[in-house]
């Protein structure tokens, strides 16, 4: 798969990702500071998934209708990025790769424990 890493995911996170074999974009290291809209326009031109814990993306996508090629939010109380890649391991094996390129997937996580909501837009 192939997935854009919003500024707030670092590079370990993008290191994990590339070790199974994925294709990752970087925005800190692409084009740093530039707008939502912006990162989300880039995932899309790149045809990957963008991974966030931005929850300004649930704006630009329901109510500005804006596309995108899947979109991971997570709603981490622990943001680390050893709890982010824990939760992306999770991810990766109770899902198959359809469910997150066709939607809006939001993550929480509640007494050490995730769950994942898939909305299709």
């Amino acid at each position: 798969m192939k997935f854009t890493l919003d500024e707030n995911i670092g590079k370990k996170v993008a290191y994990f990702l590339t070790t199974l074999g994925h294709t990752v974009f970087r925005i800190r290291k692409i084009s740093p500071g530039i707008a939502d809209f912006e990162v989300l326009e880039f995932a899309v031109e790149k045809t990957s998934i963008l991974i966030t814990l931005d929850k300004d993306y649930g704006y630009l996508v329901f109510k500005e209708g804006r596309p995108h090629k899947g979109l991971i939010f997570l709603r981490l109380d622990d943001e680390t990025q050893d709890n982010t890649i824990k939760v992306l391991t999770w991810l990766l094996l109770s899902y198959s790769e359809e469910k997150f390129t066709t939607n809006f997937v939001t993550v929480t996580e509640k007494d050490g424990k995730f769950k994942a909501r898939f909305n299709k837009i």
